[in-house]
C-alpha cells in the first residue's frame, strides 16, 4: 500500500506566482512515478486533487500514477524493480513485510487508522475481540481475523471462519455472525443497497479498536532513492499534503475526480464514492497530524502498538522503527 505530502515553488526567473500562492510550474517537469496498491478510486482522492489543482506541477513534478488492483503488480514489487519512484501501500503489513528483502522506507501515511472493521447486525453485536468467541466469521481474508485473535490471546478454534467475497449480503442473509469489512465500503453498501441504518440496524468495529491498529495508504520508497533524490521526494510530499488538506475540507471533490477522471473507466458510482470519501476523511487526523501536519506518523504508537499487531499478522524480521520510517522529509516541510 499505505499507506500512510504543502505548497511548493518552482525555480528560475521565468516562473510567475500562481493565484493560489504556489509558484508557477517550471518549464521542464521531472517525471515521478507512483505505484498504487489499489484501483483509482476515492481512496486516492487527495492525490487526485493535488493533480487537478496543479500542486505537483508547481513543484516541478510530472507525476504518473500506476494503478493497482487484483490483476496489477503490487506497489512493493514495482518500487523494488525501480518501475516506480514511490508506492502507496494498502495496509502497513505489505510494505513492512518487504523490508526484510528490500531497501524500503516509509515517509508518511495518509490514514492514521486502518479502515478494516468487523461488520455486525444489531441483534448480534461484536464490539470487542472477546465478542468474536463462538461466532461464525465471514472473512474476505483470514489474515486479519487470525491476527486479531492472536493479539488478543484467543485460540483460533474458538471461532469458525468462512471465506466470503466483497459483498456483505451473506451477513444480511444470516450465513454468519460477523463480516470482515472496510468502514469505507461495505457499511455504505448496507445503507444504499439494503436500506439498513448504521448505528441502528448494524455496526462496524474498527480492527484498531480490537487490538490491531495500523496505518493505511502509507507512502514508501527505496531509502537509497530518497538519499539520491531527496528534494523531489520532499516536493512530492509537500504537494500531496496540500491535496489531502483540500480533500479533508471537501471529500466530495476528491470523489468526483475519481468517478469522472482518474477512475472513469471503472464504472464507479458517485454517491457511493462520495460516502466512501467522507469515511476516509474521518481516518486522516490524529494528535500528531494536528501538531505536524497531515501524513505524519506517531513513532511511539508504531513501536508499542503497531509492531505487535504486525507480528501478530505474521510479519517477521521487522527493522527498528528508526530504520523503517523516515519522517525527516515531513519535518523539513513542517519547519518552513
Amino acid at each position: 500500500m499505505a499507506a500512510l505530502v504543502l505548497a511548493g515553488c518552482g525555480g528560475g526567473d521565468s516562473d510567475t506566482a500562481a493565484g493560489d500562492g504556489t509558484s508557477a510550474a517550471p518549464a521542464e517537469l521531472v517525471p515521478f512515478r507512483v505505484a498504487q496498491a489499489w484501483i483509482s478510486n476515492t481512496e486516492y482522492g487527495g492525490f487526485w486533487l493535488a493533480m487537478d489543482k496543479g500542486y505537483y506541477e508547481a513543484e516541478g513534478l510530472d507525476v504518473e500514477w500506476l494503478p493497482g488492483g487484483p490483476d496489477a503488480p503490487t506497489a512493493e514489487s514495482q518500487v523494488a524493480a525501480d518501475a516506480a519512484d514511490a508506492g502507496i501501500t494498502a495496509t502497513m503489513n505489505t510494505a513492512f513485510a518487504a523490508m526484510a528483502d528490500d531497501d524500503f522506507t516509509v515517509i508518511g501515511s495518509v490514514f492514521q487508522d486502518n479502515p478494516g472493521c468487523y461488520l455486525w447486525l444489531a441483534d448480534n453485536k461484536v464490539e470487542t475481540a472477546q465478542d468474536l468467541i463462538g461466532k461464525t466469521i465471514l472473512a474476505q481474508t483470514e489474515t486479519s481475523v487470525l491476527a486479531t485473535l492472536a493479539v488478543n490471546d484467543i485460540p483460533a478454534d474458538q471461532v469458525t471462519i468462512l471465506p466470503t467475497g466483497f459483498d456483505p449480503a451473506p451477513l444480511v442473509n444470516g450465513d454468519g455472525d460477523v463480516y470482515t469489512a472496510y468502514i469505507t465500503n461495505q457499511p455504505i453498501t448496507m445503507e444504499l443497497e439494503f436500506g439498513l441504518e448504521m448505528g441502528t440496524d448494524f455496526g462496524c468495529t474498527l480492527t484498531g479498536d480490537m487490538g490491531l491498529p495500523m496505518y493505511a495508504s502509507s507512502i514508501f520508497a527505496k531509502a537509497s532513492a530518497i538519499e539520491a533524490d531527496r528534494e523531489n521526494y520532499v516536493k512530492f510530499l509537500r504537494a500531496s499534503q496540500k491535496g489531502w488538506q483540500d480533500f479533508l475540507a471537501d471529500p466530495a471533490a476528491g470523489a468526483a475526480l475519481a468517478v469522472d477522471e482518474y477512475g472513469v473507466d471503472l464504472g464507479l458510482d458517485l454517491e457511493q464514492q462520495t460516502r466512501s470519501a467522507e469515511a476516509f476523511a474521518g481516518l486522516m487526523e490524529s494528535d500528531v497530524t494536528a501538531e505536524h501536519g497531515l501524513l505524519y506518523m506517531d513513532v511511539d504508537r508504531l513501536e508499542t502498538e503497531m509492531y505487535p499487531a504486525l507480528e501478530a499478522s505474521g510479519v517477521t524480521d521487522l527493522p527498528p522503527v528508526s530504520e523503517a520510517v523516515d519522517l525527516t522529509l515531513l519535518d523539513e516541510i513542517d519547519a518552513k
